[in-house]
């Protein structure tokens, strides 16, 4: 039996048991009359790249049909090609994680889309103070590194390499730099242009938010940098009952960035009208910092979740009938028992991803992470020390030119190997693209 593109005019192609099958899953050879027309796509500059854009936005698709001929590989190697491809899929894949405290990649991805953690070093530092520099998180795919003891703070794209270095704001002084005190940063992309999935973050404007106070200071501070004019804004502060957790990612809601307080209460900044404030946290829980995990919510708003035993509740702020605003308990909770293997009562949060509504939890073997949406649950690691490494996840359009699964080095072999590999999804695609 032959595919879509093979059949002679005027004969069908009907589904068979023996068709290939792609991550997983048998492709249907779809009925198709007229046949001939399809064939027409091969030569067709247009109709190829309304095919190859529907590829998955996984970080091997693009390097494997690339690898098919020199015209497909031109047409992909087109950063016209890659804005486009990421307009279509708008919202990118989750890559993997970057660890806190440990200050590395962590891939979650299966092979062939698999990244080596090498892949994505952090900058380094000019100094041999190694411990002071921390990574904060990722957005709009670009990362934070803050390094106390230089006073400055990189903004740096894991993918490409660029960095910048800004230097704190210049009212922190000796102060602000003892042990006690806590930092965290956070950095948008300030071109909101196709939903910031346009692929050039960098060399666009940027906001990077700076977050400092705590310890024996009751008053959090928060100053903005602006990319464009090159300085740092007027200073916001509040005042805290704890310090400023650094060992959580922020979250944007909205306008405003959160993060979590000691003891469960949230910080807010809403970077629009330049407010800065405390929300305390929903009941009185007397648990462990890393029992809190910020979220947000299906319809935008700001949610928390609630480590209580084995079950995650979860709290969301909303409005009452009189118009205030305050936090409500959802009736939906997640039981992690039966979801986690047996034995494992000890059961802390160390990450999330806002985007692809993910959480990572840590337990006594190893690091786990469930998606909410779908709740299926997927093992990350194993825990190699008594620390509780934070999670900072990196979404992002894998679309360099760099293949992680290549492992011969015969130009011959490769283009054999990812043409057999890659033919079958294509022919596929030809067929679900022109007779849905």
């Amino acid at each position: 039996m032959m595919y879509p593109a093979e059949v002679p005019q005027g004969q069908v192609a009907c589904p068979i048991p023996s068709s290939p099958r792609v991550d997983g899953r048998r492709l249907r050879r779809f009925v198709v009359k007229g046949a001939g027309s399809v064939s027409k796509v091969l030569g067709d500059d247009n109709l190829l790249i309304e095919i190859l854009v529907r590829l998955p936005p996984k970080p091997s698709s693009l390097p494997r049909a690339s690898a098919v001929c020199k015209r497909w590989g031109s047409i992909l190697s087109d950063p016209v090609f890659h804005k486009r491809f990421r307009k279509h899929h708008r919202k990118p894949p989750l890559l993997g994680f970057f660890q806190g405290y440990a200050n590395r990649f962590a891939p979650i991805m299966d092979s062939p889309d698999r990244i080596p953690a090498a892949r994505f070093s952090l900058p380094k530092s000019s100094t041999p103070y190694k411990e002071h520099a921390e990574y904060m998180g990722c957005r709009h795919g670009l990362a934070v590194v803050i390094n106390k003891h230089e006073r400055n703070t990189v903004v740096w794209d894991p993918l490409t390499g660029q960095q910048r270095s800004v230097a704190f704001p210049p009212w922190v002084d000796d102060a602000f730099m003892g042990c006690f005190c806590t930092w965290h940063g956070t950095v948008l992309c300030a071109d909101a242009e196709d939903g910031h999935v346009h692929g050039d973050c960098f060399s666009s404007p940027f906001k990077l938010v700076l977050v400092y106070g705590g310890g024996y200071n009751t008053k959090a501070f928060c100053s903005v940098y602006d990319s464009v004019s090159g300085v740092w804004g007027d200073v916001s502060s509040t005042t805290i009952r704890n310090e400023i957790s650094v060992s959580r990612p922020s979250i944007l809601v909205g306008n405003a960035l959160c993060w979590l307080i000691s003891g469960g209460d949230i910080l807010v900044f809403d970077f629009e009208i330049q407010s800065f404030d405390v929300i305390e946290k929903p009941a009185e829980y007397h648990v462990d910092d890393r029992c809190f995990q910020l979220l947000r919510m299906e319809d935008g708003g700001l949610g928390l979740a609630v480590l209580s035993g084995l079950v995650v509740q979860l709290w969301e702020r909303k409005f009452n009938c009189d118009g205030v605003v305050g936090w409500v308990l959802l009736q939906k909770t997640i039981p992690l028992e039966g979801m986690l293997p047996r034995g494992m009562n000890y059961v802390l949060f160390v990450g999330y991803d806002e985007d692809t509504n993910v959480i990572v939890l840590t337990t006594m073997i190893g690091n786990f992470m469930i998606q909410l949406d779908s709740m299926q649950i997927k093992r990350i690691g194993k825990r190699k020390n008594m620390w509780h490494n934070t999670f900072y996840p990196y979404t992002n359009f894998y679309t360099a030119g760099y293949t992680p699964y290549l492992h011969c080095t015969s130009k011959k072999v490769q283009l054999v190997c990812f043409t057999r590999i890659h033919s079958s999804y294509f022919r596929y695609m030809i067929a679900v693209t022109l007779f849905p």
